[in-house]
């Protein structure tokens, strides 16, 4: 892998955890709205995790 790749996997695991704190902090109060947001910056925050994982496994495969 490398520099720019391991740039570009670096930002996607931080831009997904940052969308899942986001989430953390969004309170709800019952309002639809928020309830939805909270669940696309979840969704978007879980994709992105399991992005990073396949990436650095593909990688890890190649590499041997």
């Amino acid at each position: 892998m490398n520099k720019k790749q391991q740039q570009n996997v670096a930002m996607l695991f931080l831009a997904s955890a940052s969308s899942i704190g986001a989430n953390q902090i969004i309170q709800s109060n019952g309002s639809n709205l928020m309830e939805f947001t909270q669940g696309i910056l979840t969704g978007m925050g879980i994709v992105g995790m399991l992005l990073v994982v396949v990436t650095i496994g593909r990688f890890n495969k190649r590499s041997q």
